[in-house]
């Protein structure tokens, strides 16, 4: 009877002892008797009975996922493969087991899903400049279900978008042109402020004739720092080369008013020439009628002498 009892009690401690688990902290368990759910257990060292009840452990710590690369349509018609990742964790643990059978599998279905239906939306331009917006519009609605399900879904953000190599050498000459664009804009607003320096320091070195003369010495300074000859007259002092120009502008306004005058006087000279040509043919026809008259004259003087 007392061998029966001992080996009673070393059973009982055996099973008692094989009821003990460590609940971590980052673990929310819960515990089923007889398939009911009886409630949770703390983080710490717990019984239960086997046989009888049974512990569900569940990680309640932050989860990243891997979405594999998704082939989608976007709204206008172009192929793109999208590279994703989800974060999500439990926030309800009761509802991550009893609602869903696997909520790892059914969040990332219910995000590849979505994202598929998002940027099938979406065109090209928007998803590639808007990316962080889009990522956010497919994580609201994962949230939406996901919530159900006693998941709280942190973040979802499109690690890569791969594009098809014509799509890409698109994109490329885009990118080009609109730096050739940029650049020629920028080089135009260089010139016009430098044509308003220029202009400014060309009138104030006009008015101070010592300045110019300072800014001819820097310019020779210049010269002489390469090997080119420079032949440069530095007896002509600055007024006669101010007055030379001065002239020469004056000149430059007397040729344009040229062309009309002489254009005037070619229609005189015109008229003028056609008067001296018929003069001449006149004067012409009165000396053949005046040598005609001059033999007449002689072949009757030699007729009256024979």
């Amino acid at each position: 009877m007392s061998l029966v009892l001992v080996l009673i009690a070393v059973f009982a401690v055996v099973y008692l002892l094989s009821g003990l688990r460590q609940i971590n902290q980052w673990e929310a368990a819960l515990r089923f008797t007889f398939g009911k759910l009886t409630g949770r257990v703390s983080p710490g060292v717990t019984l239960f009975l086997p046989g009888i009840q049974e512990l569900r452990r569940i990680d309640t710590r932050m989860k990243n996922r891997d979405l594999l690369q998704q082939m989608v349509i976007t709204r206008d018609n172009v192929t793109t493969m999208v590279d994703a990742v989800v974060y999500y964790r439990v926030v309800d643990p009761e509802k991550a087991t009893l609602a869903v059978e696997n909520y790892e599998t059914a969040m990332k279905d219910r995000a590849k899903v979505v994202l598929r239906d998002v940027v099938g939306e979406t065109r090209l331009d928007e998803l590639l400049s808007h990316r962080e917006e889009v990522a956010a519009k497919v994580g609201a609605q994962v949230e939406a279900v996901a919530a159900a399900w006693g998941l709280h879904v942190e973040m979802i953000g499109l690690q890569d978008i791969a594009l098809p190599p014509q799509m890409q050498e698109v994109l490329a000459k885009g990118a080009i042109a609109e730096r050739d664009r940029r650049y020629v804009v920028i080089k135009s607003e260089a010139d016009v402020e430098s044509a308003k320096n220029f202009a400014e320091a060309a009138s104030i070195l006009a008015r101070s004739p010592g300045a110019m003369e300072l800014r001819r010495f820097e310019a020779l300074a210049n010269l002489s720092q390469g090997n080119t000859k420079v032949i440069f007259d530095l007896a002509k002092p600055y007024d006669d080369v101010r007055h030379t120009a001065v002239a020469m502008a004056e000149a430059a306004s007397t040729v344009e008013a040229k062309p009309a005058r002489l254009q005037e006087g070619h229609h005189q000279e015109g008229h003028h020439a056609i008067d001296a040509e018929a003069q001449r043919e006149a004067e012409a026809a009165l000396e053949a009628d005046a040598a005609l008259e001059e033999q007449r004259t002689a072949r009757r003087g030699r007729m009256g002498g024979a």
